[in-house]
């Protein structure tokens, strides 16, 4: 017998993390009944962050809002309270890039999120905010989320700016509201890069593409970032680029701390006391490639298990690094690449059934 912590990401567009360490346990348990299993769906900060956390922590409730998705569609969400006083806000549920039907690079805004932040700060339970920001939409800086916390973008003419990237060459002064009613432990921007917030390795440049924006809007994006930080009167540095540069603006207006969300979400679940005694890992997610070492949930998993010497198996959509026998990936189990997408969890559950067979102890 054997105990088996299953610890995945989500494979995005396909199945959560709570989705696919169940079909992994299903698969599992068919081959090795008799093995102990331990589900623990994990995330970065990004899709299915509150899912994750929910799953684990005991004390998680779910807080009922209704948001401004990245478009202007209002919609219900969440936020979660978590050991009675931490709120925990997830900006891809709220306004992230799933909550659109058309990707609008330039006028897609971060609203929802500020009116998240808002409601977590008018409830007295909370003294903690984290804010997990993969996944979004827009490319506004965080002006959108600032604006629902009650700051005021004007341009030359003294007019309100509008929302979206688009608008950000336009701003000339910005008004904060006078009192915030900051929560007292402050506010944490949970991120999965490290990215500045302007350039060839910032926000519009490296992800600006993935939400849309062409050629043209990518450097008028890019330019718009820069206008805003000489108007805020800071300088750029790593982190600030991440989820189209709202972690430039809840840092740079609300004092929040960049943290990785890995690490944060990791100590929130237990993930290390849960790998030290376990007898294997398994972890996965759709794309494992070189970027999932970089702050996200696979790499982490990957190395606290070697830290303690606990093998690791890898279940993938896709796998664009080193072949190997403990990586299966679905594209090669399915017999082809739709199917491995449409039925993902069934694929999973395979992968399982195989590390199953395979493995030995």
């Amino acid at each position: 017998m054997a105990r088996i912590l299953i610890a995945p990401d989500s494979f995005k567009g396909s199945a959560t993390s709570r989705q696919v360490s169940k079909a992994l346990a299903r698969g599992w348990h068919e081959v090795r009944g008799d093995d102990v299993i331990v589900c623990l769906p994990f995330a970065d900060g990004g899709e299915g962050t509150l899912d994750c956390i929910e799953e684990v922590v005991d004390s998680a409730i779910r807080i009922p809002i209704r948001v401004q998705g990245a478009t202007g569609m209002e919609h219900g969400a969440t936020w979660l309270l978590v050991n009675g006083d931490t709120a925990v806000i997830e900006m891809a549920a709220l306004c992230g890039i799933t909550t659109v039907e058309t990707l609008d690079p330039l006028g897609a805004h971060s609203f929802g999120l500020g009116q998240a932040i808002k409601a977590a700060l008018g409830d007295q339970r909370v003294n903690e905010v984290l804010v997990a920001v993969g996944g979004s939409a827009s490319t506004d800086g965080g002006i959108g989320a600032l604006a629902a916390l009650g700051f005021s973008f004007f341009d030359k003419d003294g007019a309100a700016v509008t929302l979206g990237g688009g608008s950000l060459t336009e701003i000339v002064s910005i008004v904060k509201p006078q009192d915030l009613g900051l929560p007292r432990r402050g506010i944490k921007v949970l991120v999965d890069v490290q990215s500045p917030l302007v350039g060839v390795a910032g926000a519009a440049h490296v992800f600006g593409p993935q939400k849309g924006a062409d050629a043209q809007q990518v450097e008028l994006l890019d330019n718009g970032l820069l206008h805003l930080l000489e108007v805020s009167g800071v300088d750029d540095r790593p982190g600030f680029g991440a989820a189209g540069g709202v972690s430039f603006g809840l840092s740079t207006f609300l004092g929040a701390t960049i943290v990785s969300g890995v690490e944060m979400i990791a100590e929130l679940i237990g993930l290390e006391e849960k790998i030290k005694t376990s007898d294997c890992v398994i972890t996965g997610e759709g794309s494992f490639d070189s970027q999932s070492f970089s702050g996200k949930a696979v790499g982490h998993v990957i190395k606290v298990s070697a830290h303690h010497d606990r093998p690791v198996l890898i279940v993938c959509g896709i796998n664009k690094n080193e072949l190997n026998e403990k990586t299966i990936s679905l594209v090669d189990l399915a017999p082809d690449f739709d199917s491995a997408i449409s039925q993902c969890e069934h694929w999973v559950c395979e992968a399982g059934k195989e590390l199953a067979r395979a493995f030995n102890h």
